[in-house]
């Protein structure tokens, strides 16, 4: 009764505020999967013939395309909203196989409250997907390992296969199936015919999600080793940018510290898996034991250490570090003790989870900015606007769009067409804060990029501040929100939004801000 609770809680949390940007598809991933989606049809489900360099799994698409007409968009959010309250149950679950009854229940209300994935579900995009069945193959392995039963091993080899139909990152569940087969009750020949079903049951479900991928298994290998190099750092994009000088591994863990999952709920998981490492090299470890630690420590391993470090790369490890930090929690004794972490735990990051939900309520800022310069700015006027960031006003028409190459490298070229792209505009807008987040944070490499958003911050330019707009989480009067300007060595623009108060917490990583609450700077 008391998971119900809990798995009422999650949905309430994540189907709120599903329209958050007004349908205005703010999130570019999810942008870019809907858009695939809807080119599919009975006619063509090839989805190379609508994106040829498509580099996720294609069970996303078609679960859009069951929609028919319905609005993609809002199908996308809700399909990630109700994945991800399965993955809460499957957190159940886990921590009941690792650690009770007790852990069951912490590790789902760890999860339902996580402000990772709290965020993630409201974004249509192919990752709470990709949690939910990396969870369920995990599952099912551990009962595998434990049970040796056969609808066990196709079970496990069903969700394996619908986990790599979302993302290749799933192929590294290789290693907590074959360990769940290795260690699996029975028979050598029982253990052979289990593992035959596993790898079968595994195959076809991929074939059957993503015929195209094998049918032009090139293009679809090419994508995914494109795909592989960006996450390396082999290639560089002006979304990557922001992981300059960043450290592999202690990156990740900051962020799920300050804004992922809370300070106390961090410490308790990352810290249980700490523990299950440690216990298991002290003592003999049951099969649930290595067999989940066998996909914790290499998805871990190769994950953190990439060069790019989104959070959300890790939602298919967190359900499980949750089930490690109810473990870890309810490990504690005296009662009150246990109950005092689990408390410390879930309040921030409940906090943080219900002050984003309510910030839903409140116009996205490109809807705002874009209603701004309407109401200010005369039809026929030059707007300068930064590439590779959403070029507002959203509705153009009437006015001239310029784009800022910014991202260009340094070039006599560049400074040119900045210039008199400048020189035209009467108004300069900054939709976020990708472009001096991360190119004035690498000056060595972009000195004159750094020098420009410089001057213009603090006044020196021929432009001059006129609005911003935001709507960071908020404790009463008291926003939530991290310091760009001071993160990227700038000064702050003399705006009153800027100056409201706040808790400033340290640099948040880009993909946590830029999509559901950016700040817009505009200048005259």
């Amino acid at each position: 009764m008391t998971v119900l609770v809990v798995l009422l809680f999650a949905a309430a949390l994540r189907l709120s505020g599903v329209d958050w940007d007004g349908g205005i598809a703010a999130h570019p991933d999810e942008r870019y999967v809907v858009g695939v989606a809807e080119g599919l049809s009975w006619g063509q489900l090839d989805p190379f013939a609508v994106a040829p360099e498509f580099p996720y799994g294609h069970l996303p698409l078609y679960l859009l395309a069951l929609a028919g007409g319905a609005d993609r968009l809002m199908t996308a959010r809700l399909v990630a909203g109700l994945a991800d309250v399965g993955t809460v149950a499957l957190a159940a679950a886990l921590g009941c196989r690792l650690a009770g009854r007790r852990a069951g229940l912490l590790a789902a209300a760890f999860l339902a409250a996580m402000p990772l994935h709290v965020q993630q579900a409201h974004f249509g995009t192919v990752d709470a997907l990709l949690a939910l069945c990396v969870t369920a193959a995990l599952l099912f392995a551990i009962r595998l390992a434990q049970s040796g039963r056969w609808p066990d091993a196709a079970l496990a080899g069903l969700w394996g296969g619908l986990a790599l139909g979302c993302k290749a990152a799933a192929l590294l569940l290789a290693l907590p199936l074959a360990a769940a087969w290795a260690m699996a009750p029975g028979s050598r020949r029982g253990r052979l015919a289990r593992g035959a079903l596993l790898v079968s049951v595994a195959a076809s479900t991929f074939a059957v999600t993503n015929p195209f991928a094998l049918l032009e298994g090139g293009r679809f290998l090419g994508n995914v080793a494109g795909q592989a190099a960006m996450a390396r750092g082999a290639s560089l994009l002006p979304y990557t940018l922001q992981y300059h000088a960043t450290w592999p591994y202690l990156y990740p863990f900051w962020q799920q510290f300050i804004w992922g999952m809370g300070p106390l709920m961090a410490v308790l998981c990352f810290g249980g898996l700490g523990l299950a490492v440690w216990q298991a090299a002290r003592r003999p470890a049951g099969p649930a034991a290595w067999v989940a630690l066998a996909w914790a420590l290499p998805f871990w391993a190769f994950t953190a250490g990439l060069y790019v470090k989104f959070p959300r790369y890790l939602l298919p490890l967190t359900p499980l570090l949750a089930a490690y930090g109810g473990a870890a929690a309810g490990s504690l004794h005296p009662r009150w003790l246990r109950r005092l972490a689990a408390l410390l735990a879930l309040a921030p990051a409940l906090l943080l989870s219900l002050t984003l939900i309510a910030s839903y309520r409140r116009p996205h800022p490109w809807i705002a900015a874009s209603a701004w310069l309407r109401a200010n700015l005369p039809p026929g006027s030059t707007i300068a606007v930064e590439a590779w960031d959403h070029p507002l006003p959203l509705d153009a028409a009437g006015y001239h769009v310029r784009i800022l190459p910014l991202f260009d490298a340094e070039s006599p070229q560049k400074w040119a067409a900045v210039e008199e792209a400048l020189a035209e505009a009467d108004a300069l807008v900054i939709a976020s804060r990708r472009g001096y987040g991360a190119l004035a944070r690498w000056p060595e490499r972009f000195p004159q990029t750094a020098d420009y958003y410089r001057a213009l911050f603090a006044g020196e330019s021929s432009f001059t501040a006129a609005a911003c707009f935001e709507r960071w989480p908020r404790l009463g009067l008291l926003a939530l929100t991290d310091d760009p300007f001071r993160a990227a060595d700038m000064p702050c623009p003399s705006l009153p939004c800027l100056q409201t108060p706040a808790l400033r917490l340290p640099r948040l990583d880009e993909s946590f801000v830029v999509y559901d609450r950016p700040l817009v700077l505009v200048f005259r």
